[in-house]
C-alpha cells in the first residue's frame, strides 16, 4: 500500500513537473516610434513602427505561454496602448489595452507593461487602441501554436498572410473627415491600396506535394477581402481561434479583424507559379466612393 502511494506520488509529481515547466515566459521589449514606410511604392509616409522597424514583429507564442511586452512610448505626440485582438484574458482583462475602457494610454515618453498567460490556441493579432491608430502602422499577427492541436501531423509548415487596406493620410486626417458634419452619409475613408503581409510583392516558396498550414488574418481599417490561390482549393480547419470541422473551400471572404486557419496542399506541377489573390470587397468600395 505505501509502495503503490509512493508510486502515485512520484507520477503526480512528474506531472506537475511537465505541467510546470512546459510554458515559457515570452518577452519583448518595444520602443513605439514614428518611421517612414512606402508598402505599396507610391508615397512614403510616416508609419508607426517598433525598434525603429516596420511591419512591426509578428508575436508568436505557445499555448500556456506567460506573454510580456515592455512598451516604450516614443511617439512624442500621441499616447499608446496594446489591445490582444480575440484573447480572451479571462482574470486579466485589466491586460487587454483598451483605452477608456482597461486602461489610460501609455503617454508619450512613458513605459507600461503587459504581462498576461494565453490558455487559448489559434490565430490572432494585436493592435493600438488609441483613436483609430492602428492603421497608421502599429498592428501585427498574434499566434499561439498548440502542441495538442488536431491537425498536428497534416502539415509540413506553417505560413503566417496578412491582407490590409493601406491610406497615405493619416488616421488624425482621415478620422476628423469622416466623423463630419461635412459626411452625412457617414462614408469611410477609400484605401488607396491593398497590401499583403504590408507589401505588394509578397512571395512565399511553396514544394510540390507539400502541405501548409496558412495562418490568415485580416488587419486592416475597414475593407474586407476574397482571397483565393489560383489552381488550389483550401481547407477551413479554423476560424477566429475555434478549430472547426475540416471544410473546403475555393474562396473565403475575410472581414476586418476576422481569422482564418487553412490548409493548403501544393499542387504537383513546378511548370508555373500560382497567384495569391485578394479581392478587395467591391460593394464596400463602391459604397465608399
Amino acid at each position: 500500500m505505501a509502495t503503490s502511494l509512493l508510486n502515485l506520488l512520484y507520477a503526480c509529481c512528474a506531472f506537475l513537473f511537465f505541467t510546470l515547466t512546459r510554458a515559457a515566459t515570452v518577452v519583448h521589449d518595444y520602443n513605439i516610434t514614428w518611421v517612414t514606410a512606402n508598402p505599396d511604392g507610391l508615397f512614403n509616409r510616416p508609419t508607426i513602427g517598433v525598434n525603429g522597424q516596420w511591419p512591426i514583429p509578428t508575436i508568436n507564442i505557445t499555448m500556456g505561454d506567460r506573454l510580456i511586452v515592455n512598451v516604450h512610448n516614443q511617439l512624442g505626440n500621441d499616447s499608446v496602448s496594446l489591445h490582444w485582438h480575440g484573447i480572451y484574458l479571462a482574470n486579466q482583462t485589466y491586460m487587454d489595452g483598451v483605452v477608456g475602457g482597461t486602461q489610460c494610454g501609455i503617454p508619450s515618453g512613458s513605459t507600461g507593461a503587459y504581462n498576461f498567460t494565453v490558455d487559448q490556441p489559434g490565430t490572432y493579432w494585436y493592435h493600438s487602441h488609441v483613436r483609430g491608430q492602428y492603421p497608421d502602422g502599429l498592428r501585427a499577427p498574434l499566434i499561439v501554436h498548440d502542441p495538442e492541436s488536431p491537425f498536428t501531423g497534416q502539415y509540413d509548415e506553417e505560413v503566417v498572410l496578412s491582407v490590409s487596406d493601406w491610406y497615405h493620410e493619416q488616421m488624425p486626417t482621415l478620422i476628423k473627415t469622416f466623423i463630419s458634419v461635412a459626411n452625412p452619409t457617414g462614408a469611410e475613408p477609400v484605401p488607396k491600396s491593398a497590401l499583403m503581409n504590408d507589401s505588394q510583392n509578397v512571395t512565399f516558396a511553396m514544394e510540390a506535394g507539400k502541405t501548409y498550414f496558412f495562418r490568415i488574418v485580416n488587419i486592416g481599417a475597414f475593407a474586407g477581402q476574397y482571397l483565393w490561390i489560383e489552381g488550389h482549393n483550401m481547407t477551413i480547419v479554423e476560424v477566429d481561434g475555434i478549430y472547426t470541422e475540416p471544410t473546403e473551400a475555393s474562396m473565403i471572404y475575410v472581414t476586418v479583424a476576422q481569422r482564418y486557419g487553412v490548409l493548403i496542399t501544393a499542387r504537383n506541377d513546378t511548370s508555373s507559379n500560382f497567384a495569391i489573390i485578394g479581392s478587395m470587397d467591391q460593394v464596400w468600395t463602391n459604397v465608399m466612393k
